[in-house]
């Protein structure tokens, strides 16, 4: 039976879902899952990354993320250094919607995760020896905030790790490797959607864009986000209005069309599939408040 990690056991204080964990030739971890997220950095030495259904060698300089939702361990790790950064990006309030005009930021948090498995591995991101170091410098660092625990430690250990996850980002954007590449490409199609979902947005432009044929990407697409690319850009208009229509800043019709929808009706019905209530019960339930159920799309 495959163990659930639950965030009351894993994180002291609830309402700062932050861990920063580092491991030093460790016994094995067998296969577990969580209700959070967990990305790893690989330090030094090697190991292997275990999996429901595969196991991979992994070494120093390489890195990857482990969502909620995926069963993994780890063995022969007496050889292997490496950092476990535990953490709830919704709960913690981490502005991450600012790094999807990064490609690689989709790359780290989307495409990758979702296709390890048919790729064997091969596309995770690993570091050079500068970058890792560099990489390392920033883990010390929140480490250092989190044991000191000192006035203030939330806001600069919060902001360390969206340092580190921005400089990750910028590194997986530069990745060359044939495999590692059609992701970078992906990644930058789930870029260009969340920069130009006001304008009329085409799977042919999008196939152009990723240097696939439209039947390429569309396979592609529905790996990775489990649904089409059109239907991924009436999500992300869809979260956009809900933002809009939340801070009060627009009508139902105003945001509709802000949004990238031509038609006021089709928008409140799409508005409803996706948040499961229609525009205007959202705005009157959420307008003026800090609170999002959000369901549009997942990180």
């Amino acid at each position: 039976m495959i163990q659930r990690l639950k965030s009351a056991a894993i994180f002291p204080d609830r309402t700062f879902p932050l861990e920063c964990r580092r491991h030093e030739a460790h016994s094995a971890c067998g296969l577990h899952s969580h209700e959070f997220h967990e990305l790893v950095v690989v330090l030094a030495g090697h190991g292997r990354h275990v999996t429901d259904k595969e196991t991979y060698s992994i070494e120093a300089g390489d890195v990857f993320l482990v969502r909620g939702e995926m069963a993994h361990g780890y063995a022969d790790m007496d050889r292997m250094t490496l950092v476990n950064l535990l953490f709830n990006p919704r709960r913690l309030g981490l502005p991450l919607a600012e790094l999807r005009d990064l490609p690689g930021y989709h790359v780290l948090f989307r495409v990758e995760p979702r296709l390890r498995h048919t790729d064997r591995f091969r596309s995770r991101l690993r570091l050079s020896e500068e970058e890792l170091a560099e990489a390392a410098g920033f883990v010390y660092r929140l480490q250092q905030e989190m044991e000191a625990r000192r006035p203030g430690y939330r806001f600069v250990a919060r902001a360390q790790l969206m340092e580190l996850i921005g400089f990750l980002s910028r590194c997986c954007a530069r990745m060359t490797g044939p495999v590692q590449a059609s992701m970078v490409r992906m990644g930058e199609v789930l870029s260009y959607i969340d920069r130009h979902y006001r304008e009329p947005i085409e799977v042919m432009q999008l196939a152009r864009l990723a240097g696939m044929s439209e039947s390429t990407l569309l396979r592609m697409f529905k790996r990775v986000m489990g649904r089409s690319p059109i239907d991924h850009v009436i999500r992300v208009r869809v979260s956009k209005a809900a933002d809009l229509l939340a801070a009060g800043d627009a009508r139902v019709t105003e945001a509709a069309f802000e949004c990238g929808f031509s038609d006021s009706n089709y928008f409140s019905r799409q508005f409803r599939k996706v948040m499961g209530q229609s525009p205007r019960e959202y705005a009157r339930l959420n307008a003026g408040t800090d609170r999002r159920p959000v369901r549009a799309p997942p990180l």
